[in-house]
């Protein structure tokens, strides 16, 4: 949860997990959707001991596997495919961070709206509408008029 101490590494083996912050106001704001095979941590506990910034919690039932990060990275030291490995991870990781702030930055809500749908179509029918629109950014309502407009 946003503000706990975790300094686990989370794999999904089945389900799909949401990843959210919660605003001051008590809005959600979400960050991503794990689906089987996704990888996921808090950069800031896990680097610097800092409280976690975002929760998770799994939308479906789910199955995530917890690696403590300190013990992956301590076993990296001493084995060059779990360094390779982990290096994947942290790219990966970072990768997706700059094209999701890229997205939220310099891509309309409808842009927003047709990029998932195109590069996630197997995940939007497993979410509810109104985690679609907080995905985007938008509210249920715009979601709606964007879809109407576009099936037009």
């Amino acid at each position: 949860m946003q503000g706990d101490d975790d300094s686990n590494v989370y794999f999904v083996k089945s389900g799909l997990l949401k990843a959210y912050y919660i605003r001051a106001d008590g809005k959600e704001h979400i960050k991503s959707f794990l689906g089987e095979g996704s990888i996921i941590g808090s950069m800031v506990a896990l680097v610097d001991g800092d409280p976690c910034t975002f929760s998770l919690v799994a939308n479906e039932p789910t199955l995530a596997i917890a690696l403590p990060y300190k013990a992956l990275a301590d076993a990296a030291q001493n084995d060059i495919s779990l360094a390779n490995a982990l290096v994947g991870f942290l790219s990966t990781y970072g990768k997706r961070k700059e094209q999701r702030e890229y997205q939220l930055l310099s891509l309309s809500a409808e842009d927003r709206y047709e990029l998932m749908m195109e590069t996630m179509p197997e995940i939007s029918g497993r979410i509810s509408q109104a985690d679609l629109a907080a995905y985007i950014g938008i509210t249920p309502q715009a979601l709606s008029r964007i879809k109407r407009r576009l099936t037009k």
